[in-house]
């Protein structure tokens, strides 16, 4: 089991995490696993596979727009700007 230390929490969260889990009927560690369980349940981890496009995206979405004919509006010209400094 993985031992965690927290030197720097301020005893008001400390007191706080007691009384939940005195209410809850837990011990302080149990409490404070089932929250961080909680947490963690609920939150993407995000890696870099999970950031690629999924298989066969632009396969399946490419050409794949059947509604009216999109347009680009006539641009105006570009403006003539000071150079940064």
């Amino acid at each position: 089991m993985t031992q965690v230390i927290l030197k720097q929490l301020n005893p008001i969260v400390i007191e706080k995490l007691k009384l939940l889990a005195q209410s809850h009927q837990r011990t302080l560690e149990e409490e404070i696993t089932s929250i961080l369980e909680d947490v963690t349940e609920n939150t993407p981890i995000i890696t870099s596979k999970s950031r690629d496009w999924s298989p066969g995206f632009f396969e399946q979405t490419c050409g794949a727009w059947q509604g009216e004919l999109l347009v680009r509006e006539p641009q105006p010209e570009a403006q003539e700007r000071e150079p940064l400094l």
